[in-house]
């Protein structure tokens, strides 16, 4: 009996840890230890969500931390700035391993697996503790003086510069081999998926030509600072003092490539202490440079008993970082890129990315102009969505912005926000169009056919979706409105309280109603004419028109 019961209890046991299951989330920089099941926990700024996330670019209730069939699984609560994970956008719930991470619009929440304490700065994963590259916040830095006077400290060079340099002083062998070096980075970074993939082959190629004990590519972040955002050791663990922040700050704010003995002027040997204890004696410091935008640095560390660095490994981190500048530079814009493309047509983003490198005249500065604004709705969805599915609401909901958004990207339409089960959308900003009013109309008929087009195959059991579309043309108030924190591209004014309130207050579902000045720019004679009508917070009353599109 008393074996009987402990077979039991071991079933029970094992039942449990399939039903629920601790892990721990590393969350803006805090370890948070939860207690999944398959109903999970939610993650986000609101006070809704289980975890809170401070920042403004996080939803209220972000995504979702659950079990489904015994794994960690990440589901996309309908956020604004939408899940990624590897790069690749979280459209259904997908699982995780210990030890990924997910971005959460620009926020990272990673899953730390929880295993026996092992030296400081060692790698834990699943299969045991072993050195290699790694990312580790808790890297300290502090205030160090170095003895700038004993220190080489060399002007940042271009790629170009450096390679002139160096086919006059060295003789051609030792070119064509910083040439073939060169080469494989440059392949091996191009071919790097995402920005860790990125940083991690960055910092393996430079280890595996510059021998020292360790090293680190710091980024600079939205405040200014320098921050360690990946970190190598040869031994993980053996070294725990602080890395010289002055040393990094000198050499990227000066463009200039450090290469000191900083051990014998740091105070903490005043006391006789040996360097070799330390093992910490020289460093090695070269800055992330792109056109005059300093990114980062990457700097290097090695013991004075192994050689300490020559001037060799000075020329070769310099031109290695400038391949690592380019491709940090690379992987930002095409991040930076991915979100304007949710919100923009191709053409618009091509312009924004082009305007950037403008400072003169930044296209996304406030500013007046002609545009014309659209708002549809779907008529009746929230009365058809109570008794429905949630994964089948989300399919119907997203089958149908993708057939709007399309129409609106191809005319050149900039994509404002999804409100609910609605859509804003305007014509003429950031890029200015002429023909704004023409493109808004062509694109609400054709929002208007697909989803015609849509409801005629739309899968048995699907409800058939109608949508209401209102339009108005005019001046309005355009540029990025918001906080430090947070910044949103979008449209004001009474223009856009009038499209709103076409939408809302005229158009009947499956119609198109248009304002006075939209018709008048297209032609009144095109349109079917409806009483005037006063509509709420409009002052004046409004004669509206209708556009036939079936």
């Amino acid at each position: 009996m008393t074996l009987q019961n402990t077979v039991n209890g071991a079933r029970l046991g094992i039942l449990l840890r399939v039903l629920t299951m601790k892990i721990i989330l590393l969350v803006e920089g805090a370890r948070r230890t939860v207690e999944l099941t398959e109903e999970g926990v939610t993650v986000g700024r609101g006070d809704a969500a289980n975890i809170k996330i401070s920042s403004n670019a996080v939803s209220r209730v972000h995504a979702r931390f659950f079990l489904k069939d015994g794994k960690v699984h990440v589901q996309d609560m309908k956020s604004m700035n939408g899940t990624t994970y590897n790069d690749t956008p979280v459209l259904e719930p997908t699982p995780l391993k210990a030890g990924d991470t997910v971005l959460m619009g620009e926020v990272p929440v990673q899953w730390i697996l929880e295993v026996p304490e092992a030296p400081s700065g060692s790698l834990q994963t699943a299969s045991g503790i072993f050195p290699k590259p790694h990312i580790d916040p808790k890297i300290a830095m502090e205030e160090r003086a170095f003895d700038t006077s004993g220190s080489i400290m060399v002007p940042h060079a271009t790629l170009d510069d450096l390679l002139a340099r160096h086919q006059a002083d060295k003789a051609p062998a030792e070119v064509e081999a910083l040439f073939q070096r060169l080469a494989s980075m440059a392949g091996k970074l191009l071919a790097a998926a995402g920005l860790t993939e990125l940083l991690d082959s960055v910092m393996s190629l430079v280890t595996g030509q510059i021998r020292c004990q360790r090293g680190f590519i710091l980024l600079v972040d939205p405040a200014g600072e320098l921050v360690p955002e990946y970190v190598w050791e040869e031994k993980p663990g053996a070294i725990a003092t602080p890395i010289s922040r002055t040393i990094a700050r000198t050499a990227m704010t000066g463009k200039v490539t450090i290469l000191t003995t900083d051990a014998r002027v740091d105070p903490r040997f005043a006391a006789g202490e040996s360097i070799k204890i330390h093992g910490i004696s020289s460093a090695l410091c070269a800055p992330l440079i792109v056109d005059t935008q300093a990114l980062g640095v990457i700097y290097l560390e090695s013991s004075l008993n192994k050689g300490g660095f020559k001037r060799e490994d000075e020329h070769l981190l310099s031109a290695m970082a400038n391949f690592a500048a380019v491709g940090i530079q690379r992987e930002r814009e095409t991040r930076f890129r991915q979100r304007l493309e949710r919100y923009h047509s191709p053409q618009v983003v091509s312009e924004i990315l082009r305007a950037a490198q403008n400072l003169d005249a930044p296209i996304l500065q406030a500013r007046r102009c002609e545009i014309s604004v659209l708002f549809a709705d779907i008529s009746g969805f929230t009365r058809m969505s109570e008794g429905m599915e949630p994964l089948t609401l989300a399919s119907i909901l997203n089958r149908s912005f993708e057939v709007m958004t399309e129409q609106i990207f191809i005319r050149g339409g900039t994509l404002d926000k999804y409100i609910g089960d609605a859509i804003m959308a305007f014509f003429g900003a950031p890029a200015p169009d002429p023909d704004h009013a023409i493109h808004a109309v062509e694109a609400a008929k054709a929002m208007q056919q697909g989803l015609k087009l849509m409801n005629a195959d739309r899968p048995e059991g699907y409800p058939e979706l109608r949508m209401r579309i209102g339009i108005n043309s005019g001046e309005a108030f355009a540029g990025d409105i918001g906080c430090e924190k947070r910044m949103d591209y979008t449209v004001m004014g009474s223009t856009v309280n009038l499209a709103s309130r076409l939408e809302s207050g005229v158009a009947k579902p499956g119609q198109i109603a248009i304002g006075p000045r939209t018709a008048e720019i297209l032609g009144i004679n095109n349109f079917t004419p409806l009483e005037p009508v006063c509509l709420k917070g409009i002052e004046q009353e409004v004669r509206p028109f209708l556009v036939p599109w079936d």
